[in-house]
């Protein structure tokens, strides 16, 4: 943009109807080492229609994935607030501001804005403006490194993000395929180095399952926030021995109580998480926190568990027939009446404004029943209020 004197100047991320830093500061790989510019995008509608776009760990540099064509054109789309192209790829965001809550998109946002990348502000808005290559990347997260590894199979979960669940799913013929539990990351390591990283996230699979994530960890910038996602279940000795002097922030998967927990995440033990979660507790305080998928199961389940330890709700299932969407009218206000008496108000409001999908509730229910006949569980005995629902669907 030029002015009559001569000057350039560049919009600021206030001027913007609808910015999100993501595809101009982020950088994440997928487990099958595909460059992706946001961990809260619907994976289905971006693959669907731009998987053969995508650039490649294994191919590419991290300098051809920003100026790649389909990188260039979504951030356009950003720029210029292009519902058409974003409203499926970005509708995770798009549909949790509608509700009224905090979507990805407004979190990173405000942390250039007022929080901790507010130095890096005016960088990321020339970045912005002239499409051009970041020197630095506020996040990195790195499926590509360790793959779909991982010892649990969570009902919400895929096989892409759990080998455990993709064993399953292939057993009960929902994958034609296992997929591999190799890592994907060519030189990608290497050249993360030329980059000035503000936060490098560690998820999965189980990212304390995958021996290269402690190498990288141990090459990091102690400048680095090392933010990491753990089912809990993996001793964190050697986290702890690496990056005891690290600025860190841990979130410990759970989804509820014991019985909860056990059930939806599958082979998880619930003491056992306790007991890791206060190891490290004791060397991180209270940047150790628990967090929860919020889904059609154990939204009530939720204020017994943060009554337990530190932590907080997480953010609803959206891509999958575990979202809220997925419980009926009997149900649903039978967890709101619980839920008022918590004054969990994120809770009620999620709950409050999902709207009944039944097609999708009878997907949930198939698909439980499919793993309940395979683990030898039972829903009912975690979730007796399903079973006029469960009794009826045929799996």
């Amino acid at each position: 943009m030029c002015f009559p004197n001569g000057k350039n100047t560049m919009k600021k991320l206030e001027d913007y109807e609808w910015i999100c830093p993501e595809p101009f500061a982020n950088l994440m790989t997928t487990t099958d080492s595909r460059y992706i510019p946001c961990c809260a995008l619907d994976y289905n509608a971006l693959y669907k229609k731009h998987y053969d776009e995508l650039s490649s760990t294994k191919k590419h540099t991290i300098k051809e994935y920003y100026e790649s064509e389909f990188l260039n054109k979504f951030r356009d789309a950003i720029k210029n607030n292009d519902r058409e192209f974003l409203k499926d790829i970005c509708k995770n965001c798009i549909s949790t501001e509608k509700s009224g809550n905090r979507s990805h998109r407004q979190y990173y946002l405000s942390r250039y804005v007022r929080g901790d990348f507010k130095n890096k502000k005016k960088e990321l808005e020339k970045v912005i403006s002239n499409n051009s290559v970041p020197n630095f990347l506020h996040s990195v997260e790195a499926l590509s490194i360790g793959g779909n590894i991982c010892n649990l199979s969570c009902n919400m979960c895929g096989s892409g993000c759990s080998s455990k669940y993709n064993s399953e799913a292939y057993k009960l013929h929902e994958e034609k395929f296992m997929l591999p539990m190799s890592s994907n990351y060519g030189k990608f390591i290497e050249d993360l180095n030329k980059f000035d990283i503000l936060e490098m996230k560690f998820t999965g699979g189980e990212p304390l399952l995958i021996k290269k994530n402690y190498e990288v960890m141990s090459q990091l910038s102690k400048k680095t926030l090392v933010r990491i996602i753990t089912n809990g279940t993996v001793n964190p000795s050697r986290l702890i021995n690496i990056l005891k002097d690290y600025r860190v922030d841990i979130m410990v998967s759970v989804e509820g109580t014991k019985d909860v927990t056990e059930y939806i995440r599958y082979g998880s033990d619930f003491n056992i998480v306790l007991k890791h979660f206060d190891m490290m507790q004791k060397v991180w305080g209270d940047s150790v926190m628990f967090t929860t998928t919020i889904n059609a199961l154990n939204i009530t389940s939720i204020p017994d568990l943060l009554n337990i330890r530190k932590g907080h709700a997480g953010s609803p299932v959206t891509n999958n027939f575990y979202s809220l969407n997925s419980i009926p009218y009997d149900i649903r206000e039978k967890y709101l009446n619980k839920l008022y008496e918590t004054g969990q108000t994120d809770l009620i409001k999620y709950l409050e404004n999902a709207e009944y999908n039944e097609t999708d509730m009878w997907k949930m229910l198939r698909h439980i029943k499919r793993r309940d006949r395979l683990r030898g569980t039972n829903l009912l005995e975690v979730f007796p209020e399903w079973r006029e629902y469960y009794e009826t669907c045929n799996g």
